[in-house]
């Protein structure tokens, strides 16, 4: 069964959940009705821009496949979709991106300090949800806003890296890695380890549905460094992240199998592409080519393949009465090169 026919039943529904996060309190309202509906209209704004929603769907698909009822977990994934959101927005700004999914970015639509906001609320909001929601079993409560806190913190500390990633004279592969890991698992992580969190199971499954995350999180950056490669990451030609200095993971692959002083030299270009300096087309193609000559595309394909290899055994594990075919579905959709 694909991916999409165990996550169409519950798009209504997390979609609902989605507002209702950002429009949750657990106190009368203090601020003027007219601001909280202006943030509201805010964080409207950027979910417009679309998305999957993956990890607000994952939940739910998980624990009605192994036989739970999906309502609490609506509200985990919708949690978790916010939460990815929040860091969007905040990314967005400290990136300096203008367009997000071929639309404006937040902070280009309403101002750099009214989508801090947005974001601010969108990575506080859902811990008062798990906190307090009574769609969330009261057992539950206090653990799953522990897990959404600790991958928001970890996703933060990716950020950290990551942005320092592109400053980096020589970033190692295990740096880009580890980056890489903190940045997209942990959200992941949680939408595993929550889904087995509502369904009382024990800890070597909630162990087993983390580092399914884990291995989930390095394989959804590697494929997406491997489209951008490949030209269909849907950001316009093959190598953006090579014209904004962005060692990604087949780049870096690469620069640690070709020769020495033609890797000095694309680790130069990334520099002056990093500083505003934008490479030329035809220089793109070359270093694209030179990439894919050096192993680059190889060895990311292989780093896909294991990660998801590795998703799949642990998945029988952690769902062991059919969750793990969702996770088969999502390492299928992931193994497509596709956009």
């Amino acid at each position: 069964m694909s991916l999409k026919r165990y996550m169409r039943p519950h798009i209504s529904s997390v979609l609902n959940e989605i507002h209702g996060v950002i429009a949750a309190r657990t106190t009368p309202p203090w601020a003027r009705g007219e601001d909280d509906g202006r943030l509201r209209d805010i964080c409207a704004q950027h979910l417009s821009t679309g998305g999957k929603r993956l990890r607000a769907l994952l939940p739910p698909a998980l624990v009605q496949a192994e036989g739970g009822d999906p309502s609490a977990a609506c509200v985990l994934g919708a949690c978790i979709e916010v939460l990815h959101n929040g860091t969007l927005v905040h990314d967005d700004i400290q990136d300096g991106d203008e367009l997000r999914r071929g639309q404006p970015t937040l902070w280009r639509r309403v101002g750099t300090p009214q989508a801090i906001n947005a974001g601010d609320v969108m990575l506080v909001a859902p811990l008062l949800v798990s906190a307090s929601s009574p769609r969330i079993p009261a057992a539950a409560r206090a653990r799953l806003t522990a897990l959404l806190a600790g991958a928001v913190t970890e996703t933060i500390r990716g950020q950290v890296g990551d942005l320092d990633l592109k400053a980096d004279e020589m970033p190692t592969l295990e740096h880009a890695n580890g980056i890489a890991l903190a940045k997209t698992a942990p959200l992941f992580a949680a939408c595993m380890e929550g889904a087995v969190v509502l369904l009382d199971g024990d800890e070597a499954r909630c162990e087993a549905a983390r580092e399914i995350g884990r291995h989930v999180g390095i394989a959804f950056q590697v494929r997406d460094d491997l489209l951008d490669v490949l030209g269909v990451k849907g950001r316009g030609a093959a190598g953006a992240d090579m014209r904004e200095g962005k060692p990604s993971w087949p780049v870096l692959a690469a620069l640690q199998r070709g020769p020495e002083d033609e890797a000095e030299e694309l680790q130069k270009l990334l520099d002056r592409a990093h500083h505003g300096y934008r490479p030329s087309a035809p220089d793109v193609v070359r270093w694209l080519e030179w990439v894919r000559v050096h192993g680059g595309v190889d060895a990311a394909q292989l780093a896909l393949d294991e990660s998801l290899a590795k998703a799949r055994e642990l998945a029988t594990v952690a769902f062991p009465s059919g969750g793990a075919a969702v996770v088969d579905a999502l390492c299928a959709r992931l193994e497509e090169l596709d956009g």
